[in-house]
């Protein structure tokens, strides 16, 4: 039996995973995915940069709110499966992804204001009745 290798630098082991981005618009929205198998620092390079642009991205609309939240969740929970994959076995090439730095230690962190101020914003005008 062999072992499944990343589509991008066709190192091994592999994790056939999927991750999902979308982008909010004031009446419509869009979805966008990658698919895999990845190793585990080209699938962690896809997790956060599908994730990150979610977080910009994600919020702009009246379902989007929920939609961006729902592809949030599930990239989290993916990620998992790249995360846990041993240390590729072939040397790395050109072509291997850059993980870079962690979701949360990128400006599109700041993506999660957005939620968050909205949740306030409602919650305000609930307690005052507004």
């Amino acid at each position: 039996m062999s072992e499944i290798s990343c589509r991008i630098c066709h190192r091994a082991p592999a994790a056939n995973v999927r991750f999902h981005g979308h982008q909010g618009m004031v009446v419509l929205m869009r979805f966008s995915r990658v698919d895999g198998p990845f190793c585990r620092d080209c699938g962690l390079a896809a997790y956060r940069d599908m994730s990150a642009q979610t977080l910009v991205r994600g919020w702009w609309g009246i379902f989007s709110v929920f939609a961006a939240a729902g592809v949030l969740v599930l990239n989290a929970a993916r990620r998992g499966q790249v995360a846990r994959l041993a240390e590729p076995e072939r040397g790395r090439n050109e072509r291997t992804l850059d993980p870079g730095k962690p979701l949360l230690d990128r400006p599109a962190a700041y993506g999660l204001l957005v939620p968050a101020l909205l949740l306030v914003f409602v919650g305000w005008s609930v307690v005052t009745g507004g």
